[in-house]
């Protein structure tokens, strides 16, 4: 019988309460900060290609994620 296809052998996955998210955060305002730069100096290529590393980072992601399901938790979402 063969085994199921599934990602999550390949993945290296992370628990939720390991992650530091002081250093994820961080890095997710430096990243902003580098874009907001980028746009003061009139660079579209640049801004462009940073919003593109931001959107697919994975620090981007969790945090994203985090402040949906914990940081919004008053609000009737």
């Amino acid at each position: 019988m063969n085994k199921p296809n599934t990602d999550s052998d390949k993945l290296n996955t992370v628990g939720w309460e390991t992650i530091d998210w002081r250093k994820v955060e961080r890095y997710v305002f430096k990243q902003q900060k580098r874009i907001y730069g980028a746009s003061r100096q009139g660079d579209k290529r640049r801004v462009r290609q940073l919003q593109k590393t931001l959107m697919n980072s994975w620090s981007n992601k969790v945090l994203a994620v985090r402040r949906v399901t914990q940081d919004n938790r008053g609000s009737a979402t």
